[in-house]
């Protein structure tokens, strides 16, 4: 039967803690940083930054100066206040839009209010290396590299090839753990070093109002003169950072980061690559001399860090799904328990399979939700089991979505379930009312295992697991349904699950068959990339389909290193004289020498499909055809997924590397895993 379209409108209110976002959006390089990242060693003393910090914090409040170059209150309509979006398929990624910008309390009447799927772009440009910046911000959620206030002349470096940013960002390169503010400064265009600030304690300071200001005086330089040792004040104070090793650093800039330009950006809450941030801007400043720590401690005793935040309502459309291939439960979320469930799956031992699902709630009770029936029979769909099952009808499990469940004997413990969301409002009124669910559901002996991740409007990702021992044996029927209360359901896709296993005859490989492989920790045996020849690297490419720079890189390079042992001479096996000359992702991006400055396209069959693209990479045969003819570099990359569909990409560029030079490929990857099956050079 045609499903017909429904829509219901519900408001439903967002409490003002949100979980940790994953993964930043297509093209985002951060989590790879650290293969470029090189420690900038400032060797000033703990005595003189804690006397600095000491002589902050001793210092009053005085006026704060009304000669600054932009101010932004947020108190009415202004028109050099922009949303803005990421667009992977336009030029810059960042596009701003004409959607309506709105409004929450502020720290001193209205604040920007960005909702974690748009953020804000103002009109302001550069006004030289020595300024001040200044800004209210109050974040629902922290995630790895999520910028709060970002600015630059040329922030992706679509214009020059190059980049130049400053990023107020959180970061988990902290030791004691994930930690705000800390500042990330950039120039890849003159290849200055990745300079970032350590703050002396872990701490996000999330869902709560805090002021952050930067000035910046170009004649303070490190002690190799190629950076601007800044200061960074919070709450009024400045902050003394630490490196990993516990040494003393300065907050570190580069230089033109806040050079004038056409393509001049000030982001609020999003940028080219990361996850975009879900919260509210006040009070914003921009002058173009050093403030002092007066006027530095007036700008946050003008604002009250105790102001209510209250985050807008959000309208949650249901949509019934006509691809759907079933449904459970009631567009009304009148269905009551026992009422409804889907076509039943065999699950034999040994067996994953991967169900995908929408779910739509009320908010209102956590048990109205998809709930997941483990029994020993294939009834009637739609049909109660007790009642159409047959005489040895029997009921192994049942696993609800808010971390709960139970077997014949009674609950399953509640020790072996795992759920990352610590918030239960915000899961109960945001996530579950419209959210994308992916269940992996496996079997093994007498052991169940449900794992779920749980996905909001705004992509926003928590997940649920559980093993727990049931009723059963490795001869024993089992079947799972979906079933659920007060809510509807949507089933998009039940499949096996992809199987990770090395192949024997592989020449060779890299990556974990887990997954669990960081970025920069394994590279394969380097292939000659000679000129005027062409090579052939045939391998197999697996994944679990979450970010898509999770897939292989090729990495270029002049000189023939160590297999599996990291290719940079800092830090690895790399002479004096190693060059890396590119880098270029699977999912069609690049960097590097070549990338950086150089003139690069790519050419790919699936467009903006992204997540098609990312389903194929799960478990995909991939070909390369490497080129090099003098100066000029093509690959052509042929992906065939587990479905026999096919994907290309052609990435082409102009290499620094001349032609009696030597060329090596590696490839190496994050959260993958690769068998190399053949590599053939003509």
């Amino acid at each position: 039967m045609k499903k017909k379209v429904l829509s219901v409108m519900m408001g439903v209110f967002m409490t003002s803690s949100l979980l940790a976002g994953c993964g930043s959006s297509e093209g985002d390089t951060a989590g790879q940083a650290d293969s470029s990242t090189q420690e900038v060693s400032a060797q000033e003393t703990a005595k003189e930054e804690s006397n600095e910090q000491q002589a902050t914090e001793g210092t009053a409040a005085t006026e704060i100066p009304d000669d600054y170059k932009y101010y932004f209150s947020f108190d009415e309509e202004d028109e050099r206040v922009h949303a803005a979006i990421q667009d992977t398929a336009a030029t810059p990624i960042v596009q701003t839009t004409d959607d309506a910008v709105n409004y929450v309390n502020g720290v001193s009447g209205n604040a920007l209010y960005v909702d974690g799927s748009k953020g804000a772009k103002l009109d302001v440009n550069g006004v030289g290396d020595t300024y001040s910046v200044s800004f209210w911000v109050y974040s629902e959620r922290s995630a790895n590299y999520m910028p709060t206030l970002q600015y630059g002349p040329d922030i992706h470096g679509d214009a020059t090839g190059g980049q130049h940013y400053v990023n107020f960002t959180w970061a988990d390169w902290n030791p004691d753990g994930s930690a705000f503010p800390c500042v990330w400064a950039y120039d890849q265009l003159d290849d200055a070093k990745w300079p970032n600030w350590y703050p002396d304690e872990a701490n996000t300071h999330v869902g709560e109002w805090n002021n952050i200001t930067l000035t910046v005086d170009p004649s303070e330089l490190s002690e190799d003169g190629t950076l601007i040792v800044a200061h960074l004040y919070f709450n009024g104070e400045e902050l003394v950072g630490y490196d990993s090793d516990g040494n003393v650093r300065p907050t570190y800039v580069v230089s033109g980061t806040m050079a004038e330009s056409d393509n001049f950006d000030f982001l609020l809450g999003i940028n080219y690559w990361d996850a975009i941030m879900k919260g509210a801007f006040d009070e914003i400043y921009v002058y173009d001399y050093v403030l002092d720590a007066g006027q530095i401690k007036a700008l946050y005793e003008a604002g009250d860090a105790t102001s209510t935040y209250d985050a807008p309502t959000h309208e949650v459309t249901l949509t019934v799904d006509e691809n759907a291939i079933d449904s459970v439960g009631a567009t009304d979320f009148s269905n009551a328990w026992w009422s409804d469930w889907s076509e039943f799956t065999e699950l034999k031992d040994g067996e994953t399979k991967v169900v995908k699902l929408k779910n739509w709630s009320d908010g209102v009770n956590n048990y109205d939700n998809y709930t997941v029936l483990f029994t020993n029979e294939k009834t009637p769909a739609h049909e109660d089991p007790n009642e159409s099952g047959s005489a040895d009808h029997k009921e192994y499990a049942c696993v609800r979505a808010d971390a709960f469940g139970w077997t014949p004997d009674g609950d399953i413990d509640a020790a072996l379930f795992n759920y990352s969301w610590g918030n239960w409002g915000t899961w109960l009124q945001q996530v579950m009312t419209e959210a994308d669910v992916e269940l992996t559901i496996s079997r093994s002996g007498s052991e169940l295992t449900v794992n779920a991740v749980q996905t909001d409007y705004l992509g926003s990702a928590n997940t649920c697991n559980v093993t727990f021992p049931a009723d059963i044996t490795a001869d024993d029927d089992c079947f799972f349904a979906i079933t659920g209360e007060a809510c509807y359901i949507d089933i998009l896709s039940i499949e096996d699950a992809i199987s990770v296993v090395a192949d024997p005859d592989a020449i060779d490989s890299v990556g974990s068959t887990d997954l669990t492989n960081a970025w920069w920790t394994d590279w394969s045996t380097p292939i000659e990339i000679a000129d005027g020849t062409t090579t052939t690297v045939n391998f197999k490419n697996y994944s679990d389909g979450v970010n898509n720079w999770d897939n292989y890189v090729m990495v270029f390079t002049n000189e023939e290193t160590d297999a599996h042992q990291n290719p940079n001479p800092d830090e690895g096996v790399g002479s004096a004289d190693h060059v890396e000359y590119a880098a270029i992702r699977a999912d069609a991006y690049g960097w590097d020498a070549d990338i950086d400055g150089g003139d690069v396209t790519y050419e790919t069959s699936w467009g903006d499909d992204w997540a098609t693209w990312l389903d194929a990479m799960k478990d995909a045969d991939v070909t390369l055809t490497i080129t090099r003819d003098g100066t000029s570099m093509v690959v052509d990359a042929v992906i065939v997924d587990r479905n026999g569909n096919k994907f290309t990409n052609k990435t082409s560029w102009t290499t620094t590397c001349q032609a009696g030079d030597p060329m090596y490929m590696l490839l190496t990857c994050e959260e993958c895993y690769i068998d190399i099956m053949s590599v053939e050079t003509k």
